[in-house]
Formats: C-alpha cells, structure tokens, sequence
C-alpha cells in the first residue's frame, strides 16, 4: 500500500495531467488496437487510478468506463515499476472472485504495465486482456513496456504542447477543440450543449483585483469550478478557452433537470468565495444547443461566448435558439428578426399569455404578468426565449414593447370595466428605459383606456440599469411620479447591493425563480430568501417570490411575510379569456400559515 503522502502526490500529478473523464480520443486508440494486435488478445485499455476508481482513456474490445478501484487488476499493477501479469486469474487468489473472472467476459489472462510520470509516479497502466490463460515470454512483457512509455509520453507532450490553460491547469481552447473533433467523429449528429460561463463583468473585476491581488488568477477559477462540480458533480471536463471564460459540454438526454441544475450553479457562484472573503462571483451563463457537426470548433466557442454576453445583458441564464451552423444561425435570426417586423403588423400572430399572483394576506389574485406569445404561420410557436435576446438589442425591441404595452392595458381595462380592478405588469428592457418616449407613451395609453396609473407595473432586471444609469434612473423617477408602479425582476441575480436599492423609485422586488425554487432541499437559499425578505421590507418594497412551483414553497414564502407569489402552483400562464374563467371559477388555495 503506497503511504498516504505518496499517494497524495500520486493524485495531484495525475489531476494536473488533466486527462481524467476526457472524451475519447484517437491518438489514444490507436494504442490500444495496436497492443490488442500485436498480443492477439480481444482486449486492451488505458487505464488512469483515481483516488476511489479505475477509470479508462480508452477501450478495446470491453465496453468498460470505470469500476471502484478496490477490485481493479490495474490498481496491483501500478504498484511496481514492472509489469504485472496474471497468467490465470482463476488461480490467484487476488482475482478469482473478481465480477470480470466470474461473470462475463469470464476474464483469465491480464498483462499490465504501469504509466510512469518523469518523477516516477504510476497513475494508470496499459494493459491487455483475455478470456483465456495463456503465458506471457519476458519480450512480450518488454514490449508492453515499451507501449505503455509510448502512452505516458503521448500524455505529458499533450500536457506540454499548450493544452492546459497555465494558470488553471484546466484544458485550454486547443483542448476544448481536439476534444469536440474527437467526439463528433463518434457521435456525429447527436444533441448537445455547450454552457458558457463569463467570470465577471467589467463592474466587478476592479474589486476583484483589489481584494485578490494575485491570488485572483488562482481563486476564482477554484471558485468557477468548485460551482460547476457543486451542480454537476464529476465525471466530465471544464475547459478555461479564455482569460475569464469557462465552458463545459452536457449531454441533455443524460442530464435530466440541466436547467434547473444551471440555476442552482448561478446561485452556488453567488456565494461568497471563501469564509474568510466576503466576495462573490457574478458570472454570466449562455448555453448553446447544438447538433456535434453542426458547428466548427472555434465557432462554437465564439457561439458561447456571444451566449454569455447575451445572458449577462438580459440578466439571467439564457439558451440560445438552436441552429444548424453558426453560417445558419446567423441566417436564422436575421430571419426571425424580419419575420417578427411583419408580425408586428398582423393581425393574429402575437398574443399575450396573463400569469397570476397570489396576494398571500388577501388569498387573491390583485396582479397579473403579462408574457408575449408568437405564433408564425409555417413556424408554428416561436418561444420567447429564441427571439427575445435577439431583437433586446435592436431597435425592435422598442417596437415590440409599446406593442405589449398596448396590448396589456386593453385587455386589462377590460377587466377593470367588469369590476375587477387588477393590476398588469409589463416587462421593459434597458434599451426601453433610455427610450425619451416611454413617459408619454404610457400616458398617452392610461388616457385611451382610461386606466388609473396604478393598474399598471413596469418590470426591469438590474442589468438593466448598467448602461446610461443617469438617463434610466430619470425615467423610471418620471415614470414612478405619474403613478406607475415599478419592480425589479430576477432580483438577486445580478447586481444587487444595498446603495442602488436605497435610490431606485421602485416599489416592487421580484426574488429570482432560482433561489425560490430550491427551497425545499436548500438550507442556504432558504437564509437568503428570508433575509431577502426582511431586507426589502425595511426598504419599503413590496416582496413577490417569482417559481413557487409547490405548496410547500408557497407556505414557506408566506410564512416569511412574502407579499405576493407567482409560479405554476398558483397558476400558469393563460389567455384573457382563460384568466376571467379563472379568477371567476378558481378557489384560490388558502396559505397554511399565520401571517402577522
């Protein structure tokens, strides 16, 4: 048995070779279907030892990922600096009750020869197999040597040529590029996607540099990936392609829940990196969906790093619309963008979908999101997701906004004229707020459908407050002086601090669905949706906890003195006439909770 602290220096000079759960890979391969040939046996694999498992670079002739390391024949092997060869497993005593001996492939013959670093560590072997016994000559033992020298060095000339990024060890764009050719040519046209993390925006990276020093180059990629693993635990690679970017590739079909995952690693970033360091991570995170083969490999990243871009814009983990290349996907938009000019136009393409709002002390619905809806004539439905964050930084978008506006207050006067007086909230976007039309657009729509300005609330994120602060901060005060309520959306996820709270002419905060949804299993989130709570109530603002999916969450949320919830247990998303049959026929639950 090694001693621990050889051991332990074993593993860290297996981890910073950074081969471990790396997508197959050719070169490899290649040596394995040359040592399976020129031993005539049926099966060979490179094998690395991990701390707890045996887990295989590559395979020949056994379909064989990994297995616990406590019944590996390779875990003996890398215990000299010599092969190990059992000649009949049966007969050992080590091996006879091993699951590859008893059960299929009925394993008897094994050869091994250890992959030994230049400062003498074996971190793995290369090593044949076969279902029958057979005797191993001390020049075939020499050549398996031979070929396992052939493997270490094909590892560290990786190690060495520019694949690691210098300051994270992780794989670098060169990598995440050899790796995404390897994998297509396996697994050509199947579904993928590629997340893109953005460390930090140009805000925050000054107080980085300044609390950090040097260690930031050390620190928040320990931080990025201690999130990433934290959400999706081990098992796959996280490249660094950029100074400040990471990525990482998801199989969706083996990632069940990947989006909510993807929340709770944007709420893990946000914890403060270390105990003693209260500095946490803003990162942004795009994810591209894609076919492999559908993108070259630069492009793909440059395809990321416009996703994360984009989610840093809108404020939120956002998934870009699918296409068949980067060429296509260029194209696409275009397309959807010219195709959404003419829907503007039409009649019966867009519609509004109308969310409830629980006012937990009442038990009614007061309030209600409205959220556009696109039907093309030969596209069928086009979600908002795929043609939001295009048109969000067009002038478009403005278009698009005053359409939603109109839209919103004629269908709710509708309501009001009916006796019921509920109030809509319309989302607006950064490039809306620096519009100098907005204030009289409003006005002009309250006098059309003689609404009182209180029956209308104005939701923007916080990253909408980034760009022309000055300009923004105006509007929403001249937006706020003629009555319109105004509400921070996705609040927690961007740029939350107490200063721009204390001058924002909001009345509303909107708790991120990500930090609401988690409740249940998250101890952590369940503290800061409870001081969330209690911060915004001493500020003055009315609270809505946006992704209360369950009656459990809407409790907990009421019983915290939250004012308001939205989410699928209260109702989802309907059309006008579906909402009046709603609020008409719909006995709203009533909250188990005392509330003061």
């Amino acid at each position: 048995m090694l001693a621990a602290s050889d051991e332990a220096r074993r593993l860290e000079a297996l981890r910073q070779l950074a081969l471990l759960d790396t997508p197959p890979n050719d070169e490899f391969d290649r040596i394995t279907l040359l040592a399976a040939r020129c031993f005539a046996v049926p099966i060979a694999m490179i094998s690395l030892i991990d701390a707890e498992r045996q887990w295989v670079k590559s395979r020949h002739g056994l379909d064989l990922t990994e297995m616990p390391r406590a019944t590996s024949f390779c875990d003996h092997a890398i215990r000299g600096d010599e092969s190990l060869v059992v000649s009949d497993a049966r007969e050992d005593p080590r091996f006879r009750d091993h699951p590859l001996v008893t059960g299929a492939p009925h394993l008897r013959f094994y050869a091994g020869a250890p992959l030994i670093t230049r400062d003498r560590y074996a971190i793995g072997a290369l090593c044949i197999l076969d279902s029958k016994p057979r005797t191993f000559t001390a020049a075939e033992r020499h050549s398996l040597e031979i070929l396992a020298a052939q493997v270490m060095q094909l590892i560290e000339l990786r190690h060495s040529s520019g694949r690691l990024h210098p300051t994270s060890l992780l794989p670098n764009a060169a990598q995440f590029c050899e790796d995404l050719a390897d994998l297509t040519r396996r697994q050509r046209g199947q579904s993928r996607l590629f997340v893109m993390l953005d460390i930090a925006d140009p805000d925050h990276l000054p107080t980085y540099l300044t609390m950090l020093g040097p260690r930031w180059e050390r620190d928040l990629p320990t931080a990025m990936i201690r999130g990433i693993r934290a959400a999706f635990g081990e098992g796959f690679p996280i490249y660094h392609p950029l100074s400040l970017r990471f990525g990482f590739l998801l199989d969706p079909s083996a990632t069940p829940g990947w989006q909510e995952k993807l929340d709770q690693m944007a709420v893990h970033l946000r914890r403060p990196i270390s105990e003693t360091l209260p500095l946490a991570l803003y990162p942004s995170i795009g994810v591209v969906p894609f076919r492999l083969g559908d993108f070259m490999d630069k492009a793909l990243l440059q395809r990321g790093v416009l996703a994360a871009h984009e989610a840093r814009a809108v404020g939120r983990v956002l998934t870009t619309a699918r296409g068949q290349s980067a060429a296509d996907d260029w194209h696409d938009a275009h397309m959807l963008l010219g195709e959404l000019r003419r829907a503007l136009d039409a009649p019966d393409q867009l519609t509004l979908a109308f969310q409830p709002r629980l006012d937990f002390r009442s038990g009614l619905c007061r309030a209600v999101e409205a959220l556009i809806r696109w039907n093309h004539p030969t596209l069928g439905p086009v979600s908002p997701g795929e043609f939001i964050p295009l048109v969000e930084n067009t002038a478009l978008m403005t278009d698009l906004t005053f359409w939603v506006m109109d839209a919103a207050m004629h269908a709710i006067a509708e309501f009001h004229q009916k006796g019921q007086p509920l109030r809509v909230s319309i989302n607006v976007s950064a490039g809306d707020l620096q519009n100098s039309d907005i204030v009289g657009r409003i006005t002009t729509l309250l006098r059309r459908y003689r609404l009182p300005a209180e029956a209308i609330e104005l939701e923007f994120t916080e990253s909408s407050l980034l760009p022309n602060r000055t300009i923004v901060h105006q509007q929403l005060r001249a937006i706020r002086e003629l009555g319109v309520e105004i509400a921070i959306d996705d609040f927690g996820t961007g740029y939350s601090n107490l200063a721009y709270l204390k001058s924002m002419p909001a009345s509303v905060v909107k708790l991120d669905q990500s930090f609401i949804r988690v409740l249940a299993t998250s101890a952590r989130d369940r503290a800061i949706v409870k001081a969330a709570i209690l911060m915004a109530h001493e500020l003055g603002y009315r609270v809505v906890a946006e992704g209360v999916e369950t009656a459990e969450i809407c409790a907990m949320v009421a019983g915290w003195s939250c004012d308001e919830g939205q989410g699928y247990h209260i109702g989802r998303p309907m059309a006008a006439e579906a909402l009046a049959l709603w609020l008409a026929d719909h006995a709203l639950p009533a909250v188990a909770v005392s509330l003061p």
